[in-house]
């Protein structure tokens, strides 16, 4: 788990700076604790996930 974390930085990177920008909302409370608890496991979910996510792929287009 730790290896898909420290080697995707960018999901890693954007998880990371949207938990640190939500949590600095609530704080302030601009953002409900409902709301931040809707908006974490998104967060969770970057930081996460292979940066392959971000990648546009063509579609095959087939021959006939």
């Amino acid at each position: 788990m730790k290896d898909r974390i420290f080697n995707n930085r960018k999901t890693t990177a954007l998880g990371i700076i949207l938990l640190i920008l939500a949590v600095v909302l609530l704080f302030m409370r601009i953002i409900t604790l409902g709301e931040f608890s809707a908006f974490f496991p998104t967060i969770l979910g970057l930081i996460y996930v292979r940066d392959t996510v971000f990648e546009i792929t063509a579609k095959p287009t087939s021959k006939t």
